[in-house]
């Protein structure tokens, strides 16, 4: 049966929150009947007329229907039931029916009573009901409605109020100005209770171990009733700092925050907007910050409503005092003011403050002490279950919709993300977005677009997007690659044994549980291939996090800025599951020159402290050097910073034919082989013997392979060596 909407005949019917129908329908009274999310109850009425369902306003309303003869009810067949649940407890917005209407207070009891009038019927989260207290009208809303089902069952959608078994909490709508008389004390929050949430709703992915930290810290007091805290102490924690690499999710968690949070409407301040050219405006802005809050706490004390601020670049507001010389002291007098606020005279408690930074060092340490910003959480790079929680994030609407091919696999894409912030894997999403536009666009004609309805998103796209965007907190492929630029030649057992001895210290690092640190000092004559040994370990480490430092990159530098150079790359590696960081040619990293013996003492003391410096818990550091003159390291007491190191040798003659073979070259007659070994009267550098091969190597004009023959490698043996002894004379 399909009974049209109208409204209730009197207020008296509508304040009952039951549907009304006629006699003549024939509905069993106390039928349940679904309208919209909700059910409600209905009871026969001789003022309704046959084919109709009677509903108040407050019930048309969140069912979201109208009286307009296009919405109908239909009566289910048999009658309608439900599990029978109890409201354990509930949290109720309360308003006037009267916009304009503003001021006066509700006494609990009587209003509580009210709501257990209602006996029978079924409430779910967000629904309206109509609550009139002697002869006011309000809005009640339930925001909050949890359950327990009888008889053991999981808690039901759907629960009914029971006097003595539901806990009741009211929170008066802020704009109306009611007050609340006889509330009983544990009915009272202590500010600010937190609503139901979803992190993968909220869209917030990989940062369930941080945002569940947060909650410990400096939520979970705040849902507790004012009685509870008041009996236990507890004073609310006022400030909490998120620090960390950019593009984590600082942001993001500060954002969602204001939107669980059952608090005023949040206040974002980016920090250089604070300041101002006008001479006191800076504190003036931070003192308005805080004149809402004040305002609250001096007429509703512990009653008052949660104030949340949110400090975006944080790091700019609150500098170490002492740390600008511009003359004006505008930073210190902000820093100043700040405090004073937070942890000042007249304490407020009505207030949480979230900093973000990813500079914490630059903070003022006064501020972030216990009773001010206490809580510190790291927003790190998530790891490989977290970066698939993003990405399902990012392409939730795109699988919705079906336009991402069912073959690509996240887990590939996870597994080959390493070192990528949130805001790295949606960028890769985009990436795979454009290469899967460009199969539907004619760079002829840009402006017209083929085949629109079949554009697919695959899998193929994503792993060019992997190749396109590279992590900033990545592996430093371009500057081992130029090292490697003639790849690993293998030569013979000397290698063999120095490769076998550089994967067994990585190995250590990477499986003991003991060690967090390993540093590496290589050592040999110039041109035995120090640096390409390096690069090669750090590649084939597979960690996410490579760093290669050398004297090109810093040409022009002076020495503070290269100490920060130095500073920052091992900053960045402390906030990697596992890095390498490649020192090459320490001599020139420190300057040090023979002439004199001078080098940068200023240097030479951030490496000595960077290189024995332990990584945070949880982190690994693998470090290598690279020197060449083993005495001068020994003098500057840099061999003492290294856990171990290894001398590499020069080339033997006798391995000459597994070089040229390694460079892709070959001999043009066998008998040139021994010739060329023979011309070679002690051991070479591996740099050296590469350029002699390469001099002494033509293209075949036949096979177009390189040939080397045994003349041209003795005259380019002679004609280097008269090079070199001109240079030492």
């Amino acid at each position: 049966m399909a009974l049209s909407i109208v409204a209730v005949p009197s207020d008296a019917h509508g304040e009952t929150n039951l549907v009304y129908t006629s006699p003549a329908d024939a509905v069993p009274a106390g039928t349940l009947v679904k309208v919209g999310e909700f059910y409600f109850t209905t009871r026969p009425d001789d003022a309704i007329a046959r084919g109709t369902i009677a509903m108040n306003l407050m019930q048309r309303r969140c069912a979201k229907v109208t009286t307009n003869g296009g919405d109908m009810v239909v009566l289910p067949t048999g009658g309608s039931t439900l599990p029978y649940a109890v409201v354990t407890d509930a949290r109720i917005q309360v308003e006037y029916v009267a916009a304009t209407k503003k001021g006066g207070t509700i006494d609990y009891p009587q209003f509580v009573d009210r709501i257990f009038a209602f006996d029978g019927q079924f409430f779910a989260q967000g629904q309206q009901m109509l609550v009139v207290v002697a002869g006011v009208k309000y809005v009640a809303t339930i925001t909050v409605l949890n359950s327990v089902a009888m008889g053991g069952g999981a808690a039901a959608q759907y629960a009914q109020f029971v006097r003595d078994k539901s806990k009741i909490i009211l929170a008066p709508l802020e704009r109306c100005e009611i007050g609340l008389t006889n509330e009983p004390e544990d009915t009272t929050t202590a500010g600010g209770a937190v609503k139901d949430f979803d992190l993968e709703k909220l869209g917030i992915g990989g940062l369930r171990a941080e945002f569940g930290q947060v909650f410990r810290r400096a939520f979970a007091s705040r849902i507790f009733p004012q009685a509870i805290v008041k009996k236990l102490g507890i004073r609310h924690v006022k400030g909490l700092l998120l620090y960390g690499p950019p593009g984590t999710g600082k942001t993001l968690i500060a954002r969602k925050i204001g939107e669980i949070l059952n608090c005023k409407e949040p206040k974002i301040v980016n920090g250089p907007e604070i300041f101002s050219k006008w001479i006191g405006q800076a504190e003036e802005n931070i003192r308005k910050l805080f004149a809402d809050a004040e305002a609250e706490q001096k007429a509703k004390g512990d009653k008052s409503q949660l104030h949340l601020i949110i400090f975006d670049e944080f790091d700019a507001i609150c500098k170490q005092r002492g740390a600008v010389r511009d003359n004006t002291g505008v930073g210190d007098n902000v820093v100043n003011q700040l405090l004073s606020k937070i942890d000042g005279v007249e304490q407020l408690n009505n207030v949480l403050l979230i900093g973000m930074t990813n500079r914490k060092d630059l903070i003022d340490e006064a501020i972030l002490r216990p009773g001010r910003f206490e809580v510190h959480v790291e927003i790190g790079l998530p790891d490989e279950e977290g970066r698939l929680q993003i990405l399902r994030i990012h392409t939730r609407g795109m699988s919705e919709t079906h336009i991402l091919d069912a073959d690509v696999d996240f887990h590939y894409i996870a597994a080959h993300t390493k070192n990528f912030s949130g805001a790295e894997i949606e960028g890769l999403v985009r990436s795979a977005q454009s290469h899967a536009f460009s199969r539907h666009i004619d760079f002829d004609r840009p402006t017209e677009v083929k085949d629109t309805g079949d554009i697919r998103i695959k899998f193929e796209d994503f792993k060019k997007a992997l190749e396109e965007v590279k992590p900033a907190l990545g592996r430093a492929e371009d500057e081992c690659e130029t090292v490697l630029d003639n790849g690993i030649i293998n030569y013979g057992e000397d290698w063999e044994n120095t490769d076998y001895r550089a994967k067994e210290f990585v190995r250590t690092l990477a499986t003991s549980p003991k060690m967090h640190s390993l540093s590496i000092l290589l050592t040999g004559a110039a041109g035995t291939g120090k640096s390409g040994l390096a690069a090669h370990m750090a590649m084939s480490s597979e960690f996410p996090y490579v760093k290669f430092i050398s004297s090109n990159t810093m040409v022009g530098y002076g020495e503070v800025q290269k100490a920060n150079i130095l500073r920052k790359a091992f900053d960045d590696a402390h906030k990697s599951t596992l890095s390498v960081i490649v020192l090459d040619d320490i001599e020139r990293l420190v300057e040090y020159s023979h002439l004199g013996g001078r080098y940068s003492n200023v240097l030479l003391q951030t490496l000595m402290v960077l290189i024995k410096r332990p990584p945070p818990e949880g982190k690994k550091v693998l470090v290598i050097g690279t020197a060449t003159n083993l005495d001068i390291m020994e003098a500057l007491e840099l061999v003492d910073c290294f856990s171990a190191s290894m001398e590499l040798q020069e080339v033997p003659a006798a391995a000459l034919g597994r070089v040229v073979r390694g460079l892709g070259a070959e001999f043009a007659d066998p008998a040139d082989e021994p010739a060329c070994i023979e011309a070679l009267v002690q051991p070479v550098a591996m740099k050296r013997l590469i350029f002699l091969i390469e001099m002494a190597c033509i293209d075949d004009p036949v096979t177009g392979k390189r040939k080397l023959n045994s003349t041209r490698f003795l005259d380019a043996i002679l004609s280097t060596g008269r090079v070199i002894a001109s240079k030492r004379r």
